[in-house]
């Protein structure tokens, strides 16, 4: 059976170059994967037609077609004659997810700065004015992940990398953001405390609108770092699995 990781080839392409109307098999396969991202689906639970489609109010065929196409993507694993199954964690995976963001984003951020323009260094100041509202209002002594701290913090990547002119590499980038969130959202913790990680995230800002895009890379690539060692070093336990609540 193939892991996780050997499945990650075909990530989802941006939503900037989506076009038409979603069908009811991207709808599902997108509810789906934004509920194994989040952690709502634990890891090796097995999804069962019928839990599916109750949840989710869509028929059997367009789930079919939806889980097929999160197959290919790695976020479930087709076990022979057995269905489907949501992925384990493991350090190896994350360590693979880390090393080819680190790859990826990075030099999608180099390239947006070669390219962009004065909206893009507007989208930059305003994602990090909604990262910096998000982390001071977030509670210190929550142990769980912020998701509003969650949601700004995607924007602001997204708005670095936004004015890279090719949309394969943005496809990347994001589903290898996306499979890191999965670790962030089931282990609830590695983030900094707030000043640290807003001293990063202001760092990368700075380096972005004045054009120093070898500096920026290397922050980026230190930056996407930290918090994986942090998750790696608490992949221990196990999760257990079972269906949404």
């Amino acid at each position: 059976m193939p892991s996780s990781s050997v499945l990650r080839i075909v990530p989802p392409l941006p939503d900037p170059v989506r076009l038409g109307t979603p069908t009811e098999a991207e709808r599902a396969a997108e509810a789906l994967r934004r509920d194994i991202v989040s952690g709502a689906w634990a890891p090796r639970t097995k999804l069962k037609m019928r839990e599916l489609t109750e949840r989710y109010g869509t028929g059997a065929s367009p789930l079919r077609e939806a889980l097929s196409r999160l197959a290919a993507e790695g976020y479930v694993v087709q076990e022979s004659q057995k269905g489907y199954r949501v992925p384990p964690l493991s350090a190896a995976d994350l360590d693979d997810i880390t090393q080819s963001r680190q790859i990826i984003e990075c030099e999608a951020f180099r390239l947006a700065i070669r390219h962009g323009g004065p909206a893009w260094e507007a989208g930059i100041v305003a994602a990090f004015h909604l990262l910096e509202q998000a982390l001071r209002s977030s509670n210190p002594s929550d142990t769980g992940l912020d998701e509003t701290f969650e949601t700004a913090h995607h924007s602001f990547h997204r708005a670095l990398v936004s004015a890279c002119p090719l949309p394969s590499l943005l496809g990347f980038s994001e589903h290898l953001y996306r499979q890191g969130s999965r670790y962030r959202h089931l282990m609830q913790r590695g983030i900094a405390p707030s000043g640290e990680v807003l001293a990063i995230h202001r760092r990368l800002r700075d380096l972005a609108l004045t054009r120093a895009a070898d500096e920026a890379a290397r922050e980026l690539h230190a930056h996407i770092a930290i918090p994986a060692r942090r998750l790696a070093e608490q992949l221990q336990g196990s999760f257990p699995a079972g269906p949404p609540g």
